[in-house]
């Protein structure tokens, strides 16, 4: 059928006239898809009733080739109306080659097992000090709310247990159980006082021992600290570095010593680790049995604090190159087992020494080196010290007046030192009879002839005259002129 429309169409067009409405219709018209075939149908047969027309030669060519291709495209959809859609196949996927690996876990990494070991290690260490500072804070408050009733007993259930006060428990707490780890937290200032309120029938309880201890510890703790609390910048980076007030174990810190029990006996401060004053805390060292402290001259100063004769036990006494004032007359009425005492460069402690001195059971007094007003006639008639002392030095003193008559009442006398002074004659008859060592150089004043006297002893080891006008009648034992 499409053969001989073609044929129509050519014959038309051949005899040069114009196509019909028709087919310019055709023409004109967009071709449609394969799904509209019904409409390219009813098209064709419009073609077929196209009346032929007159039409140009230049213009059949053209138009023939539209004709072509509108028939084409007509084939085309006729043999596309025919045929069957089918869907298209899809392809296979492709399987999901996907690499099976074992699984990563730290029990094959040896590093990473030793990292997580230390980990677990460091975390059960701050769980301990954890649990360590809240047991702590559980404990202190536990004991605190047993005192909110103003008393309590620190052992409960023993008969012969005394009861403290609810500030004394808890700076006994407080020291016990938060200072060990700060050292300068505790307060001194307060506690110090409080403690020492603690009555002796508490102390001297057997049940209470352990109480009795720490209250000693922290009371000694209070008055070693004012010595550091006191110095000044020097003092405190030299006592600091030698451990001072860094922890509670002050037996451990240097110039001090403890006995057994842990109670301090000995203490020695030297330049610049002294305090500019001493502070009344320092009256807390009651078992205290040596004191010594080598200043510069400037410091420590001022006056001993009232507590000082609070050192009951106190057996030695030396003070150094102190600006320390004058020292209390009745210092020694207190300090009643006092047997050395030394005093030496101490410019501002004045010319005299306490009157309580010579009921002391004194053997070694030395007083050098500072201005003194002769005390060579109240020694000698103290009875306690004519047969205690052993030594006395006095040199360097700018003594002045005459060596009395008693000086042979110190019967107990071993060594005498008045070299360097100011003393003139007479010289006594006697001389205490043990003497072994005596010293009355550079005394300018002194002059004669010496028979007897000192010249007799027969223990004298050493014995010097040099700078002295004084010369021997005969022989005079080992002494030295000149």
């Amino acid at each position: 059928m499409a053969p001989d429309r073609i044929s129509r169409i050519h014959s038309n067009d051949s005899e040069g006239q114009e196509p019909a409405e028709g087919l310019s219709t055709i023409a004109s018209r967009a071709p449609s898809t394969w799904t509209n075939t019904a409409t390219v149908k009813n098209s064709v047969a419009d073609v077929e009733a196209v009346t032929p027309a007159t039409g140009h030669g230049s213009r059949f060519r053209e138009r023939f080739t539209r004709i072509f291709s509108d028939v084409g495209t007509i084939a085309g959809n006729e043999e596309a109306d025919d045929a069957t859609i089918q869907p298209s196949s899809l392809p296979a996927w492709p399987p999901l080659n996907i690499e099976k690996r074992p699984p990563q876990c730290c029990e094959h990494c040896p590093r990473q097992r030793k990292q997580r070991k230390r980990d677990k290690l460091l975390i059960a260490l701050l769980i301990i000090l954890l649990l360590y500072f809240l047991g702590n804070i559980v404990a202190l408050n536990i004991r605190t709310f047993t005192t909110s009733s103003g008393t309590t007993t620190s052992h409960i259930g023993t008969s012969d247990s005394v009861a403290l006060t609810a500030d004394q428990q808890f700076c006994l707490s407080d020291f016990t159980i938060n200072t060990p780890g700060n050292a300068s937290s505790y307060p001194c200032s307060t506690c110090f006082g409080i403690l020492q309120g603690v009555s002796s029938a508490f102390l001297d309880s057997s049940s209470n021992a352990q109480d009795a201890q720490n209250i000693a510890n922290a009371i000694q703790f209070c008055a070693l600290r004012s010595v550091f609390d006191e110095a000044d910048a020097d003092g405190q980076s030299t006592l600091g570095t030698e451990g001072w007030a860094t922890n509670v174990n002050f037996c451990t810190w240097t110039g001090v010593k403890c006995n057994a029990n842990g109670d301090v006996t000995s203490l020695q401060l030297t330049f610049p680790g002294v305090p500019a004053t001493f502070s009344s805390e320092i009256g807390g060292l009651t078992s205290l049995e040596s004191f010594e402290v080598v200043g510069n001259s400037d410091i420590p100063a001022g006056a001993l604090p009232s507590s000082f004769t609070n050192l009951t036990a106190l057996l030695t006494l030396e003070l150094q190159a102190t600006a320390i004032t004058a020292l209390q007359d009745d210092l020694f009425s207190s300090l009643k087992n006092v047997t050395t005492l030394s005093l030496v460069r101490n410019a501002k402690m004045g010319t005299s020494l306490p009157t309580s001195l010579t009921s002391l059971p004194l053997e070694n007094l030395i007083v050098t080196n500072q201005a003194l007003s002769n005390p060579l006639a109240t020694l000698a008639n103290s009875s306690t010290l004519q047969s205690s002392l052993k030594l006395l030095d006095l040199s360097t003193t700018n003594l002045t007046g005459t060596i009395p008559a008693s000086i042979s009442s110190l019967s107990a006398l071993v060594e005498l030192h008045l070299d360097t002074n100011d003393l003139s004659n007479p010289l006594p008859s006697a001389f205490p009879s043990n003497l072994q060592i005596l010293t009355l150089a550079n005394n300018t004043q002194l002059s004669g002839t010496v028979s007897g006297s000192f010249c007799s002893l027969k223990d004298l080891q050493l014995c010097d005259m040099d700078g002295t006008s004084l010369q021997a009648a005969g022989s005079c034992s080992v002494c030295t002129f000149a």
